[in-house]
């Protein structure tokens, strides 16, 4: 009898433990061509899912959806694919978003460098009409999921064939497509990309359910030319100094980015296809994945380490620091969250600096809440460790914490909403158990280096005031300094107002772009007053 109580009660505490931890759902799906491919199986999407805190989350794809070779034009036409699309599509009810990567095909096989501007407008137009179809053929199967389309970056044809003595060149895998293009230069296939992607930009942002990231430049952003080009104009620029996006128009993508160890003119490397997925994620994916209502960075005066002894501030240790247990107090200023709207969902993202032993990803969390604070003060101070505050729980924690600036997410039991305090602040008291010594994660403790974000029962933005059928589209959104506004009738003022209803940002006049570069990070509403009546647009500020 004792056995059974035992071993149920070990089953019981197992269930408990299990219940706090998401199962793992397939919310992503890439399609199209060798950039799908190549990105799909060197594992980008997955090892980004991680990287921002969702290890919970898994990306599909197959042989058949992902296909070297694929054009817009034809990739649909395959009966089997079709099929197998739908049969994912509507089988799979955790499906949200279906990265796009088709038309580059399309363009490399018909562009020539020689063609005037209306030669190439046509050619543009048919692309866009075939991706279009494409995008329609997905949302028939389920009309709800976001599409964003992929694009691409500057390939290397010069440095690739253009180098090899001359009776080799032929014999280069791309050489009959760069010779099919007339042999362009540079700077004439770089232009034409940047004219192409900005095609698939005006696209998107009037297509609905439609997306688009454009990381032309990336490559040469990410690795710069430290070395002498091989080719005209033969010179070197530093790396994170091209801007993203549009690049330096007579340079190439650099040989380090490319695959088969710079040998290929076109595709990525495994680590450069990281880097590719990795902006879509931190431009869009990302705040699409966290789903939040409100969100408000950490008070870095206010957070810190915390041991039994000592308190620091540089960084947050979390584990075992010197062989003492150290935890992380985190605090956040609350007060603008809308105390009008419940909370149903909240979850913590903290930015990781380093770490020191074994892996400590997905390893539970003690997680303790003060309304208000711990300790007599707001400030880290000598209680504070011994404080337990006003609730405490074991949560699961997600992320691969391995590198600087992969993030672990932990999502907050509902116990814990209400002692959010929405008009001051709220602190969390974060540690380990059943850790080695000096066994830890080193956390940012910097600008925008932890999260708190919040996802209301109600949604604050499903209540607008009355709206004309005058057709006006906001893009980027979300962005990250300026937005575009295209209306057919005059503007005549603007007004950003934030969560809490407040006017935070007021331009009169017929703009058409706006710079929110000064907003803060989160959710917005902009009410556009025209003649005939006021549009209201959710805007978010990334």
């Amino acid at each position: 009898m004792k056995y059974l109580f035992t071993s149920l009660f070990v089953f019981a505490l197992y269930l408990n433990v299990q219940s706090q931890c998401n199962p793992t759902t397939e919310k992503m799906m890439v399609i199209g061509d060798s950039w799908a491919f190549f990105s799909w199986t060197g594992n980008s999407y997955n090892e980004n899912l991680d990287r921002f805190g969702f290890s919970d989350v898994e990306c599909y794809s197959t042989a058949n959806l992902a296909v070297n070779g694929a054009e817009a034009n034809d990739y649909f036409t395959n009966p089997a694919r079709v099929q197998e699309l739908e049969d994912y599509i509507t089988s799979n009810s955790d499906l949200e978003y279906v990265h796009y990567s088709l038309g580059g095909n399309d363009a490399m096989g018909t562009w020539h460098k020689d063609m005037d501007s209306g030669e190439e407008s046509a050619i543009l137009d048919t692309i866009m009409l075939d991706v279009r179809a494409g995008i329609d053929t997905i949302l028939s199967f389920n009309p709800d999921l976001k599409i964003l389309i992929s694009g691409y970056d500057f390939a290397n044809f010069s440095e690739t064939i253009e180098t090899l003595p001359l009776a080799l060149q032929s014999l280069h895998p791309f050489y009959s497509t760069w010779d099919g293009m007339g042999q362009p230069s540079i700077t004439e296939l770089n232009e034409v990309l940047n004219t192409f992607c900005s095609r698939f930009a005006d696209s998107a942002a009037v297509w609905e359910n439609v997306y688009f990231v454009n990381n032309i430049g990336l490559m040469q952003y990410e690795y710069g030319q430290t070395t002498a080009l091989q080719v005209s104009p033969f010179g070197t620029y530093a790396q994170y100094t091209a801007p993203v996006p549009g690049g330096i128009a007579d340079y190439p993508t650099p040989l380090e980015a490319l695959n088969f160890g710079g040998n290929d003119s076109f595709h990525l490397n495994d680590n450069a296809f990281e880097l590719f997925i990795k902006r879509h994620f931190s431009e869009w994916y990302w705040n699409q994945l966290r789903d939040y209502h409100a969100s408000v960075s950490a008070d870095i005066a206010n957070s810190s380490s915390l041991t039994a002894t000592i308190q620091t501030g540089s960084s947050l240790k979390l584990g075992n620091y010197g062989a003492d247990d150290s935890d992380i107090l985190l605090s956040f200023n609350t007060s603008s969250f809308d105390d009008a709207f419940t909370i149903d969902r909240a979850s913590l993202f903290v930015e990781v600096l380093s770490t020191s032993g074994a892996d400590l990803a997905g390893t539970d969390v003690t997680v303790q809440i003060a309304s208000g604070y711990f300790g007599a003060t707001i400030s880290a101070e000598s209680d504070d460790y011994a404080d337990t505050g006003d609730e405490s729980d074991d949560l699961c924690s997600y992320g691969t914490l391995s590198e600087d600036g992969h993030w672990m997410r932990i999502d907050l039991p509902a116990s814990f909403f209400s002692h959010i305090d929405m008009s001051g602040s709220t602190q969390f008291k974060l540690s380990f158990s059943l850790v080695d010594t000096d066994q830890y994660i080193e956390f940012k403790n910097i600008s925008d280096n932890a999260f708190l974000d919040v996802h209301y029962t109600i949604d604050p933005f499903s209540s607008t005031p009355e709206e004309t059928d005058t057709d006006l589209i906001l893009f980027p959104n979300p962005a990250n300094n300026l937005i575009n506004i295209q209306a057919e009738s005059e503007i005549e003022r603007i007004e950003i107002l934030d969560i809490n209803g407040k006017v935070v940002m007021q331009k009169s006049g017929n703009n058409t772009k706006i710079d929110i570069t000064n907003l803060s990070a989160g959710i917005y509403v902009m009410n556009i007053h025209q003649q005939d009546g006021i549009m209201q647009k959710k805007l978010i500020k990334k």
